[in-house]
């Protein structure tokens, strides 16, 4: 009998086991055929025979496989005539599509909450309400304005450090770190940075390896921060992030991001980086390479697996992102674990990264066939496709199912078991217009500063009223230009 665990993350479509079919072309091997109940299909989703559509997904961490895997089942089981076409810039390009025919009739890429509202509100994008998604309460409001959803949002990725067992076991014990074990507690995590910068001395590649990897110039650090708050202070985490402030008018709502809590996180975080003076007087992050703030997450991840670092800030993408450059080097040593406990009276919590990639049906799409787009979505949400997407990504779906460990790599098991008994911590209100209290906290530039000023006990304090200082200055333009 299959393994089965049950997700935390939305719910089963009520029509997701009126058909059974095997899927073609897994990265795990098996029948490449397509056998599908298409009476069973059609009664589901309706007789599509010869109706063409054409899907836009973006190709980057999850990649594109799992739904050319779902074209193709549901084109067998429908008569449809879909096409998926896999674009590695489309959400910079989204905009001009959505402008013109020449484009796509349903997109799967992300956005900006200001991009996708203006969107809907410009009647670029369709209603998806008739549809009828169930998501978990965490982000069931995320792509809904004005009450009416136009956007489905997928992946819920979990987010937090990816290891190399085999330096964990050479590191040399430290304080609260124990050899041959990822640390459990922050404390752990710092003295096993300063056992790798002081006692081991491992050179790889000619260089010294440094305790850590992060993509700085693409906001890294946030997961991290993000997840830290929430083990810190889940409640406090939780009232900032799902706050219905409309006004910052006397600062109202200062005290929901200035407090002991995010104060701590940023505290945790700069720690970690450890910022030092070179030789010519300028600060770095001691714990990383010097340069690390204009590393994107694909050079972190590259020099974590070509042994420059003991581990990296990644997610539940990670195996599928770096799958080229793990099957050329026959990578085995690398493992997931959540950011390590800050409070250890608190439960481990994990920032998961969603909402992030979503699907969208274009008012104008090239096809003029709406329905159609819906009905594949539809499809989309069923168990079997989320069982399907994870198996191909190894990042669970947004949606309620049961995941089929049985046909998860030992990395994307390792994900799914750190979500048993984790606070699974979303910031979603800066992609929910009305949730608008969380707007424009730059946490980029803030960590880029962090990372390059020497560690003082004020300095958290100061990062997080720099922080709210922003977000009310930029209030008002923000808030304006929803309604543009």
């Amino acid at each position: 009998m299959k393994k089965i665990l049950t997700a935390v993350i939305a719910s089963i479509m009520a029509f997701a086991c009126v058909f059974s079919m095997t899927a073609c072309g897994n990265k795990n091997g098996g029948d490449t055929s397509v056998s599908v109940d298409k009476d069973a299909m059609k009664k589901a989703y309706g007789d599509w025979t010869g109706k063409t559509l054409e899907v836009y997904v973006l190709d980057k961490g999850v990649g594109t496989d799992w739904v050319k895997d779902a074209v193709r089942n549901f084109n067998a089981g429908t008569g449809a005539k879909i096409t998926s076409k896999a674009d590695e810039t489309l959400n910079e390009s989204l905009a001009t599509f959505l402008d013109a025919r020449s484009g796509a009739d349903v997109y799967f890429s992300y956005a900006s909450q200001l991009q996708w509202v203006q969107w809907a509100k410009q009647g670029k994008i369709l209603s998806l309400d008739d549809v009828g998604f169930n998501y978990k309460e965490a982000i069931e409001k995320v792509g809904v304005i004005d009450g009416v959803r136009y956007t489905m949002p997928y992946t819920f990725a979990p987010t937090g450090f990816v290891y190399n067992q085999n330096y964990i076991n050479e590191i040399p014990s430290n304080g609260e770190f124990e050899q041959g074990k990822f640390p459990s507690t922050w404390q752990g995590l710092l003295d096993m940075c300063d056992s790798v910068n002081e006692k081991w001395n491992k050179k790889a590649l000619g260089q010294k390896v440094v305790p850590m990897s992060y993509g700085g110039s693409v906001g890294d650090m946030k997961y991290i921060f993000l997840g830290v708050w929430a083990q810190i202070d889940p409640v406090g985490f939780k009232n900032y992030w799902e706050q219905t402030t409309t006004s910052v008018a006397g600062e109202s709502n200062k005290n929901l991001l200035v407090n002991d809590g995010a104060i701590k996180a940023v505290d945790s975080v700069a720690k970690l980086l450890n910022a030092k003076k070179n030789e010519q007087g300028n600060y770095y992050p001691s714990n990383a390479f010097a340069d690390s703030t204009s590393h994107s997450n694909l050079t972190a991840e590259q020099k974590f697996l070509n042994g420059l670092s003991v581990f990296t800030i990644s997610g539940s993408w990670f195996e599928n992102e770096m799958r080229e450059h793990i099957e050329e080097g026959e990578y085995d040593f690398y493992h997931f674990a959540p950011a390590p406990k800050v409070n250890a009276d608190n439960p481990t919590a994990i920032y998961m990264n969603s909402p992030a990639e979503f699907f969208m049906v274009a008012a104008n799409g090239k096809n003029n066939n709406p329905q159609l787009a819906k009905a594949f979505l539809k499809y989309m949400a069923t168990e079997e496709r989320c069982q399907t997407f994870q198996s191909y990504t190894g990042t669970p779906v947004a949606l309620q199912y049961r995941m089929n460990v049985s046909t998860l790599s030992r990395f994307a098991n390792e994900v799914a078991g750190t979500l048993n008994g984790t606070t699974l911590a979303v910031a979603a209100s800066d992609q929910i217009a009305s949730l608008t209290g969380a707007i424009n906290l730059d946490l980029n530039s803030a960590f880029k500063t962090v990372a390059t000023t020497g560690y003082t006990s004020e300095l958290a304090k100061t990062t997080v009223e720099g922080l709210y200082r922003k977000q009310v200055e930029n209030w008002g333009d923000f808030m304006k230009s929803f309604d543009e």
